[in-house]
C-alpha cells in the first residue's frame, strides 16, 4: 500500500477572485499531491459567509466559538481532519487578504493557554502534521510579497502544523496568467507532490 494512501491535503484559498492566479496555482498544487496518492480537498473561503473574531474569548472555555453560528462550523471539521494544509492568498496591501485573516482569527479556538496565559497550545495541528504557504503577487520584486507569508506561516506554525515551504510568486495579476509559465507550474506539482511524500514519511 502506498504509504500516503489515507493521508488528507486540504487546500484552501483565500483569493475573492474565483479562478484568479490563487486559484490557479492551489488546484496545481493539488494535483502535485494527488500524484502521490493522498486524497485533496480544494476550499474557497470566498463561498462562505463568517464573521470577524470579537474577542469575546468564549471559546477559551467552550473549546468552539460561542459567539456566532456561521459557516465556520463547516470549515472546522474539514481542517480537523486534514494531515496536511495547502494555504494561498494574494497580496492586498503588503498582507493577506481581509478573509483569509478573518479565518485565521476564527481559528483561535483551538488554543489551549495555561492559567498564566504564558503558554498555549492548540488542538488543531500536532505530530506529523504540515503545512504549505503560498503568496501570490502583482509586482515583480520579492519584498512585495510584503508580509504575507509570514503571516501564514507565523500562524499556521502557531497552530501546531510544520510549515514544510513558503513560496512567493511574483509578477502575475491578470486572471490565470500564471498558466502562461510553464516553469511555475510544473514548481507548483513539484512542491505539491514534495509535500504529500513528507506526508508519507510522518509516523
Amino acid at each position: 500500500m502506498n504509504r500516503v494512501s489515507g493521508k488528507l491535503v486540504v487546500g484552501i484559498s483565500g483569493s475573492p477572485r474565483k479562478g484568479g492566479n490563487t486559484d490557479t496555482l492551489l488546484a496545481a498544487l493539488l494535483r502535485g499531491a494527488a500524484v502521490a496518492g493522498v486524497r485533496t480537498e480544494a476550499l474557497f473561503l470566498r463561498d462562505y459567509r463568517f464573521s470577524p473574531c470579537i474577542g469575546c474569548e468564549k471559546c477559551r472555555e467552550l473549546k468552539t466559538c460561542g459567539t456566532f453560528r456561521d459557516d465556520m462550523q463547516r470549515l472546522y471539521p474539514v481542517l480537523e481532519q486534514a494531515d496536511g494544509l495547502v494555504l494561498g492568498s494574494p497580496t492586498h496591501n503588503y498582507n493577506v487578504t481581509a478573509i483569509m485573516k478573518g479565518f485565521i482569527d476564527r481559528l483561535y479556538p483551538y488554543y489551549d493557554f495555561s492559567a498564566d496565559r504564558r503558554k498555549w497550545g492548540s488542538r488543531l495541528g500536532g505530530p506529523g502534521k504540515k503545512a504549505l504557504v503560498f503568496a501570490v503577487c502583482e509586482q515583480p520584486t520579492p519584498e512585495n510579497l510584503g508580509v504575507t507569508l509570514p503571516a501564514l506561516a507565523l500562524s499556521f506554525r502557531a497552530l501546531g502544523f510544520e510549515i514544510f515551504d513558503e513560496w512567493g510568486v511574483t509578477g502575475f495579476f491578470e486572471r490565470a496568467t500564471v498558466l502562461q509559465d510553464p516553469g511555475v507550474m510544473a514548481a507548483a506539482a513539484t512542491r505539491g507532490r514534495k509535500l504529500a511524500e513528507a506526508l508519507g514519511k510522518s509516523v
